[in-house]
């Protein structure tokens, strides 16, 4: 009975040891960068030691750009051969800190072309674009034509930029491994990132490309990985926290699926989302809610409002946030016919009449949507000596109806 009892003990926790396993099919496209270390094999042997598997193929040809990879059909036959959970996108190392209007004739476009590919062989795969990183002391040979790049901060900066406008253009998803360098540039500056030539990763920068990547594949706490490689322990540790800190703590910061875009007119907005999706749900930060695709939303008060959408997409959920700030609401610098207020620019006293309404309440905001001043008694005349210079908005409630209006303070 026992030896019964320790059998079936033991099939049931292989079960449960199966079930949290996570196995994840990717596809690499890069160049040097991404075969460097053989950066796939690294990821798979940290997925190994966390109990988790990662099936993988790559092709990763020398100096190759996403335009090369649009139009190289072993790229697009690896792409179609399975239903991958992610495919990686690694442009050249420098084409994404280029100029606007050159990304927009040789990068961009391609890097669409190649989305277009991955979601036609399967809608659920997650494009994951490899944010790589500034070389070691700029880019020395790009520098007289393009300034921004004559330094490390700003070649990085540069290519950030670029790889988020990227995701968000593609509601796909960032490897922020160009994040992870920076800090631990700035915080474990011992560790040596670069291999000779200043630009290629070291074991140390690959370890923390795979760490990055392991993180945004398994969505996962890279501190538990126990694989090293050839890293002292304590190398190896640190790397592991920065790519917690900068990736794992935030992962919703490099996450675009869900992304969207809104346009403002005063207090209206409206919201635009180019997704997929299964089921969709705004927050407006109003307390307010929306399961339109493209919904308009009018705010009642000037302020910060974090906007959240959440969308659903084979089984899994995306969410992305914004804050939309509100200046204004819908209304005239000039006073109508049932409200007076004068005067206005104000320097000490502010009168407020209305001819129609009799007045119950008064709200004062600043331009960031802070209340300053409120009033319920006396209201004809507000003193206002005390606030700042500056532009406000006055709320003014009635029994049925409310009104803002603006002023500004001298």
């Amino acid at each position: 009975m026992t030896k019964k009892l320790l059998v079936l003990l033991t099939l049931i926790l292989s079960s449960y040891i199966l079930i949290a396993q996570d196995t994840k099919k990717v596809l690499f496209l890069g160049n040097s960068y991404t075969a460097s270390n053989n950066l796939p094999s690294m990821i798979s042997n940290m997925a190994n030691s966390t109990g988790n598997t990662l099936i993988y193929d790559s092709n990763t040809p020398g100096a190759y750009r996403l335009m090369n990879h649009a139009s190289n059909t072993t790229t697009m036959n690896k792409i179609n051969a399975d239903n991958w959970d992610y495919v990686t996108l690694q442009a050249q190392s420098q084409e994404t800190s280029w100029g606007q209007a050159q990304m927009e004739a040789e990068l961009y476009p391609h890097a669409a072309t190649l989305i277009n590919a991955i979601r036609t062989n399967n809608a659920c795969t997650l494009p994951l674009f490899y944010m790589t990183w500034g070389r070691e002391n700029g880019d020395v040979n790009n520098c007289a034509t393009i300034p921004w790049v004559c330094t490390y901060e700003g070649m990085d900066d540069a290519i950030k930029a670029t790889y988020i406008l990227m995701a968000e253009q593609n509601n796909a998803q960032v490897s922020p491994v160009g994040a992870v360098w920076r800090y631990i540039r700035a915080n474990l500056p011992n560790v040596d990132l670069y291999s000779g030539d200043g630009s290629h990763p070291s074991l140390a920068g690959s370890y923390a490309a795979a760490c990055t990547f392991y993180t945004m594949i398994y969505k996962k706490d890279p501190t538990l990985i126990t694989w090293n490689s050839s890293l002292p322990t304590t190398t190896a540790n640190a790397i592991k926290m920065a790519a917690k800190t900068v990736v794992f703590d935030d992962l919703n910061a490099w996450n675009f699926t869900a992304y969207f875009d809104h346009t403002t007119n005063n207090n209206e907005v409206t919201f635009t989302s180019d997704n997929e999706y299964e089921n969709l749900t705004w927050n407006f930060g109003d307390n307010t809610t929306s399961t339109e695709e493209n919904p308009v939303h009018n705010y009642q008060a000037v302020g910060d409002y974090p906007v959240t959408l959440t969308v659903t997409k084979c089984g899994e959920e995306h969410t992305y946030t914004r804050t939309i700030s509100i200046i204004s609401l819908s209304v005239s610098d000039t006073t109508i016919n049932t409200v007076k207020i004068y005067p206005n620019p104000v320097k000490n006293e502010i009168h407020i009449i209305s001819e129609t309404h009799p007045l119950i309440n008064i709200e004062i905001f600043d331009v960031n949507g802070k209340l300053v001043l409120t009033k319920n008694n006396n209201l004809e005349v507000i003193a206002v000596n005390k606030l700042r210079a500056g532009v406000y908005f006055v709320k003014l409630y009635a029994k049925n109806s409310n009104e803002t209006r603006k002023f500004i303070k001298e």
